[in-house]
């Protein structure tokens, strides 16, 4: 009896085996997920810059030397002198500008005597050194040749004297700016002392393209009582923003 009973039991089990076997192999497998597309997104065009318009530039070069306070100054001439007090003729002057003073040496002639000076300003004390012995001296401001001098305020006199700026050239991409416009003497009054009042010259002027700092200026023209047509005076700037040390000379 008990041989029947297990016989019955594990058939029982090898059909139950043989169901899910079969029950497996009849089923529908899972379907495979269809993968989804990637959403390909262009890339955004290239914005194209806008071109400046020479007014622009000049702003920007304006609002770029007042940020820097100060700078390196050169000026000298391709034809003609800038007169100064006395019948002195400047050739060449070159220095540190700051807002409250400057260090500068500059080369003249009086007559036909060639001299070369050292030069510092401070608020409106002016030491100057003698020609024949190389001694600082305080200069009374009535006897300051160069008391006129105020180099800041006469390279934003030339950028704001661009009263009619023009492109000399159609700017390119990474090149500096080159401007051109009639330029009044009375806006280089800081660096000329006395002018013509009625003065007109031309000026050409380069402006970099990434700072927006001028770097020079070219002006022909007669703005002085003994300049002529032909009179170039050249303006170089540098190191703007530099902190330069400018102090009372020691006797």
């Amino acid at each position: 009896m008990r041989r029947h009973v297990f016989a019955a039991v594990r058939i029982f089990i090898l059909l139950s085996v043989l169901a899910f076997a079969l029950n497996a192999c009849s089923s529908d497998p899972e379907p495979t997920p269809t993968p989804q597309p990637t959403a390909v997104v262009p890339p955004s065009p290239t914005p194209t810059p806008v071109p400046l318009e020479p007014d622009e530039v000049k702003t920007n070069a304006i609002d770029a030397l007042v940020d820097a306070g100060s700078i390196w100054f050169l000026l000298e001439h391709e034809n003609g002198f800038t007169e100064a007090l006395g019948g002195l003729e400047l050739t060449r002057v070159e220095g540190a500008i700051t807002e409250t003073g400057m260090s500068i040496t500059a080369e003249a002639n009086l007559g036909r005597i060639y001299i070369e000076v050292d030069a510092i300003l401070i608020g409106t004390s002016t030491w100057l050194t003698n020609p024949l012995t190389g001694e600082w001296e305080l200069l009374p401001n009535e006897e300051n040749p160069i008391g006129f001098l105020q180099p800041i305020a006469a390279v934003r006199g030339v950028l704001e004297g661009l009263t009619s700026a023009e492109f000399i050239e159609p700017p390119e991409p990474g090149a500096d700016y080159l401007l051109t416009s009639p330029l009044k003497a009375e806006a280089l009054k800081s660096l000329l002392g006395e002018i013509i009042p009625d003065g007109t010259g031309v000026a050409e002027v380069v402006i970099d393209h990434e700072s927006f700092e001028m770097k020079s200026a070219r002006i022909t023209g007669a703005l002085q009582i003994r300049d002529s047509d032909s009179t170039v005076r050249i303006l170089e700037m540098s190191r703007y923003g530099e902190k330069f040390v400018i102090e009372q000379p020691i006797p």
